[in-house]
């Protein structure tokens, strides 16, 4: 069975911890922490005791070519 994806209304999909994701910077929720990944790979947990929960940032370069009218 397809297991449903975890969105936020302002966020938008949110990751989990050894969720293999693709390539970007990823900010964890409710922290300043930012895990950068230069190519696929998987999300680390928090180690503080709770569980962490990840939202992708958008490159400035894959906005602009997103919003570019052909």
């Amino acid at each position: 069975m397809h297991k449903q994806r975890e969105t936020d209304p302002i966020l938008g999909e949110l990751f989990l911890p050894g969720k293999c994701v693709a390539a970007g910077i990823y900010r964890q929720v409710d922290s300043n922490r930012e895990v950068s990944l230069e190519e696929e790979g998987y999300l680390p947990a928090s180690l503080d005791g709770r569980v962490a929960c990840y939202a992708r940032i958008p490159s400035l370069k894959n906005d602009l070519c997103a919003r570019r009218i052909p």
